[in-house]
């Protein structure tokens, strides 16, 4: 990319600083492991019930969800039986949190601008594969199992996710981690493919060569406990944590993602603007929370509230660190990546944009990640007033830095 060209080639982050991060990453990575009980498990699914088994819920083929549909959903959820099982698990492959157990859609009415598809409200997030889990207790139908990630909660196939004894946890988290850094990199084992890993997958790594790396991956057993075997992958695939965090590195992960369609909480295992930020930073030894409200509030955070549009432009002209600070709005985080004609430029996992005709609101699609101008859209003639992301965020945020 021109901006990470365009700068010297020079770790951004101080040695002390990153490792003292990667070491927070590797603890917050590992904290499920830690756990003797849900977080806030009964609390979350009741939640969940009460806002998606009710009028306006909407199903795949975008009717109205049924009395009987909301009714199994309850039962299946035995939020009475919270933390019955209350034990360590792994994902075997890359899976998803779900807020219900089903792998059916729960949409909001589709006549309402920026709602119905893609907008699975029961897609909380994905999982890489290799994240320690918390497994609090299983659906009615036992084909799913309630998780604590590191970073949220919900929902994951029995067949993604494997049981975890100490010995497997001993030996992993006794380890260094390696990063994914190449976009669906397939892992095999013997000779037969695995699963595909993406940017922001972390594994235990063995040991390391000149050219590979050697990391421990999850298989599940007969008695579906896990084990762990080892496989080589080489550097230019999987490489010790962290990479070395120079802008260059930075927009070498980036550029891999450009064109990404959206996805609503990894719907269709694709990203969202947050899921992007995150997987871009974990390799880098930044931990960020999972969704863009907490992103947008880590480490030292720049308030632009208040500000003319040209003040804003010129505190993130002046202040922000390229590849290495976020941008946020309400519901958007972006990554800034650097000014060109003295305009700062973002990349971001986008939707759309608003407009307005004849005083009814709708969307612009752009649906997938993009480098943009803050101004993007107003040469729409029909954008929404005032409500170009340049008009909307309100704080640009450095995560490796303390918080002030």
């Amino acid at each position: 990319m021109y901006h990470a060209v365009s700068q010297p080639d020079l770790p951004i982050i101080p040695k002390e600083i990153q490792l003292r991060h990667y070491e927070k990453l590797k603890k917050r990575f590992y904290s499920p492991w830690d756990q003797d009980e849900p977080r806030e498990g009964k609390e979350v699914i009741l939640w969940v019930l009460d806002r998606y088994c009710r009028d306006g819920v909407y199903g795949e083929n975008l009717s109205p969800r049924t009395d009987e549909w909301k009714k199994r959903m309850a039962e299946s959820c035995r939020v009475d039986s919270v933390g019955e099982l209350g034990t360590r698990a792994v994902s075997l492959r890359e899976t998803s949190l779900r807020l219900l157990p089903t792998k059916s859609p729960a949409f909001l009415s589709p006549e309402l601008p920026g709602e119905g598809y893609p907008f699975d409200y029961l897609q909380n997030s994905l999982v890489h594969a290799g994240e320690p889990l918390y497994l609090s207790h299983f659906s009615e139908d036992g084909l799913w199992g309630w998780c604590d990630t590191s970073y949220a909660s919900g929902w994951v196939d029995m067949a993604d996710l494997a049981t975890v004894n100490d010995e497997m946890a001993t030996q992993w988290r006794s380890m260094e981690l390696a990063a994914v850094a190449r976009e669906d990199v397939v892992l095999a084992y013997r000779g037969s493919s695995l699963f595909k890993a993406k940017i922001g997958t972390l594994l235990p790594m063995k040991s390391r060569g000149a050219t590979t790396v050697t990391v421990e991956i999850p298989m599940a057993g007969q008695d579906g406990i896990a084990s762990s075997v080892e496989l080589r992958a080489p550097m230019t695939s999987v490489s010790p944590a962290p990479l070395r965090p120079t802008a260059w590195s930075a927009a070498t992960l980036a550029e891999q993602l450009m064109n990404e369609p959206y996805g609503w909480g990894g719907f269709l295992k694709n990203r969202d603007c947050s899921a992007t930020t995150r997987d871009l930073m974990l390799p880098l030894g930044i931990w960020l929370p999972r969704n863009s409200r907490a992103q947008a509030k880590e480490g030292k955070v720049i308030s632009l509230e208040r500000m003319s549009r040209q003040e804003k432009i010129d505190t993130i002209s002046r202040e922000g660190i390229p590849f290495f600070s976020l941008i946020g709005q309400p519901g958007h985080i972006m990554l800034y990546i650097g000014t060109y004609r003295g305009k700062p430029l973002i990349l971001h996992d986008m939707w759309g944009i608003r407009t307005e005709k004849k005083g009814s609101e709708g969307r612009y699609i752009v649906g997938k990640t993009v480098i943009s101008t803050l101004n993007l859209g107003e040469d729409l003639p029909d954008h929404a007033p005032g409500k170009l992301i340049l008009d909307r965020i309100d704080r640009l945020t450095i995560p490796w830095l303390p918080e002030t």
